[in-house]
């Protein structure tokens, strides 16, 4: 019995991790495109993760093909998807009001804090024109660097480690 305990629960701590895990992705969806490049790496919709710097500058551009002619009122945003309690960020790029513009392309300066390197985020945008969203995006993105560095990393270690202690040590016990 102790045994099928012990498989049980080795079952649950391996398996539950590689079900919930959800596959990497980059999506681009409408008449548009967009990509951008830090250092010498460009990133678009067909890369499935890109792995950035935690800290550069990203030279993007975007566009929107067979686009019309004139003025229209146009919105949009990029923002980061961060675990809970975070929820959405939104990045500095941000867009509302009228255009005339069917492409831009600018350069965005970042710096994101150690904690968010080592787990994958999402990092998603939407155009709308006249109202209707037009074109979204999104693709997963990791930083580089050691996420032994992670303070959220280590924390979480050191509860594991207790929570292993606290699993043997029950098993241990014995029914009197």
């Amino acid at each position: 019995m102790r045994v099928i305990r012990i498989v049980v629960a080795l079952a649950i701590v391996v398996l539950v991790p590689v079900l919930t895990a959800s596959a990497a992705h980059a999506t681009l969806e409408g008449p548009c495109t967009a990509s951008g490049k830090i250092s010498a790496t460009t990133y678009d919709a067909h890369l499935a993760t890109a792995k950035i710097p935690r800290t550069g500058d990203v030279h993007w551009k975007g566009a929107i093909n067979n686009g019309g002619r004139g003025q229209r009122p146009i919105e949009g945003k990029v923002y980061v998807k961060l675990p809970p309690p975070f929820g959405r960020v939104q990045l500095a790029g941000s867009w509302n009001g009228p255009s005339s513009l069917y492409a831009n392309s600018g350069t965005y300066h970042y710096d994101l804090p150690e904690v968010l390197v080592g787990p994958k985020f999402t990092v998603s945008g939407h155009h709308a024109e006249r109202g209707a969203v037009v074109c979204r995006g999104s693709i997963e993105v990791q930083l580089s660097g050691s996420p032994i560095k992670n303070p959220a990393l280590i924390a979480s270690l050191v509860i594991t480690v207790f929570a292993i202690l606290n699993f043997f040590l029950a098993l241990r016990a014995k029914v009197v």
